[in-house]
């Protein structure tokens, strides 16, 4: 596939923010969530300004599953297909940059915060652009971030890319349910 110089240059944007923190990715939790290493301890990692589709069965998968009337049979492999890509994306002991507040927690516990990888990316723009998740609310977000969040979904909606491209309508019910 061809990535558009705009693509690019989105995903550049906002790179190694001023005050990141440098942590060690211990594992992949599913496909918005990481667990990294953190001042010595390991810590949970929202990707802040997005959400992809659950990859086990938990209460947010019953909520889903309730708003977007699919089953766990439908609604459970895009979220493996998610957390697999995001797997490939990043792999147990790669370096990363966390930005953001990292003393502000989501109600899971988890730290959000956008991640950059060590070629500078940010998972999390990927994670949308790639058409793996789907851009929260802009207008919580960092400025910035939401726009290019909103862009990056934008064009991977355009190009039917991801889990748009691979599970069409399923993805679309549970999109439309997160709403």
């Amino acid at each position: 596939m061809k990535t558009p110089l705009a693509l690019c240059l989105l995903l550049f944007s906002g790179l190694l923010a001023a005050g990141g923190v440098q942590v060690e990715l211990v594992k992949v939790e599913d496909a918005d969530t990481l667990v990294v290493k953190l001042n010595d301890k390991e810590d949970r990692v929202q990707l802040l300004g997005m959400d992809a589709p659950e990859d086990t069965h938990n209460p947010k998968l019953k909520v889903d599953m309730a708003r977007s009337g699919l089953s766990a049979d439908e609604l459970l492999p895009l979220g493996q297909e998610a957390t697999e890509y995001l797997r490939g994306l990043v792999r147990p002991g790669d370096r990363l940059v966390l930005s953001g507040d990292l003393k502000k927690r989501d109600r899971y516990g988890r730290i959000a915060a956008d991640v950059l990888m060590e070629n500078g990316l940010s998972i999390n723009i990927t994670m949308v652009a790639a058409g793996y998740a789907r851009p929260l609310m802009p207008e919580t977000l960092p400025r910035g971030m939401g726009t290019r969040l909103q862009q990056a979904w934008q064009q991977a909606s355009e190009q039917k890319l991801g889990l748009m491209a691979s599970q069409p309508a399923t993805f679309q019910a549970w999109e439309k349910a997160q709403k």
